[in-house]
């Protein structure tokens, strides 16, 4: 209690439990967090300018760290060291890290892969979620070691017109569940099956939480202008995700580094993959 005053609060009332003790039911008139959480995540929807600012930084510097650490990756490394360089450069940017995944060439059929001690081999694909200011960011990049593969290139470059359809769908005043619907309507559109996205959650609103919440076909948040998003489409082989703002005006990218090679997308750039 000491330290969260003296570091992080500031001068308001706390109620110090003893450890040894339960936590005490509610007070009478009293009211517990989960029983407000729609109420909650609804009031914490759209950042206020200071929170903003917090997470342009936070997604610049998370963005360089996937940078520094796959550009110094070898085929050799093992999916376990690379995770800990990405560990290890989250901290030392002063965040936490939530969701450090990594898959080599032998693995990339998991969408959510948790790292092993196989070698990376000639493709990889590596997954930040980071903490900082109690705020979230997440981005998946690629990376490969010698010449693209053109069926590789044609799996990703369709993927990005599904991320492209699901940004056009996050518009203010929707609720997630139409904005999922559009989603899944873009997978066979631009040539995927047409369950793609049933094999992997398609991401949502982000914030103070990695996913506030996901969306479901039974979410029925309402988009709201100054929100953040994290949408992550998914393929056999493909993956894209950034974190975002979605503003009336169109939105804006935070997990951002301007090293990493791009492509544009209906006037967007997005990440390509990492030629090393």
């Amino acid at each position: 209690v000491d330290r969260l005053v003296a570091e992080e609060l500031g001068d308001i009332e706390l109620r110090p439990v003893p450890w040894s003790d339960s936590l005490p039911d509610p007070a009478p008139g009293g009211l517990l967090d989960t029983d407000a959480s729609t109420e909650l995540r609804a009031a914490r929807a759209v950042l206020l300018p200071g929170e903003r600012s917090r997470y342009v930084i936070l997604g610049t510097d998370v963005a360089r760290v996937m940078t520094e650490a796959l550009r110094a990756a070898r085929p050799q490394h093992a999916e376990r060291a690379l995770a800990a360089a990405l560990a290890r450069g989250v901290v030392e940017a002063g965040a936490e890290p939530v969701v450090i995944l990594v898959a080599g060439a032998g693995r990339l059929a998991w969408r959510h892969p948790l790292p092993t001690n196989a070698p990376l081999g000639r493709r990889v694909m590596a997954v930040v979620g980071a903490r900082r200011h109690g705020l979230v960011v997440n981005l998946t990049r690629w990376a490969r070691f010698g010449p693209a593969d053109p069926r590789e290139q044609d799996a990703s470059a369709r993927l990005l017109e599904v991320e492209a359809d699901a940004y056009a769908a996050t518009r203010p005043g929707r609720t997630l569940a139409d904005a999922l619907a559009d989603i899944r309507e873009a997978y066979p559109r631009h040539g995927f099956a047409a369950d793609e996205w049933t094999r992997h959650h398609q991401g949502g609103p982000t914030g103070y939480l990695g996913r506030d919440p996901k969306a479901t076909p039974a979410t029925r948040d309402t988009i709201r202008a100054g929100q953040a998003f994290a949408w992550n489409p998914s393929a056999p082989g493909a993956k894209v995700e950034d974190t975002v703002i979605v503003d009336a005006d169109g939105l804006r990218v935070l997990t951002v580094d301007p090293d990493w090679p791009t492509t544009t997308v209906r006037g967007l750039a997005r990440p390509a993959e990492l030629e090393l």
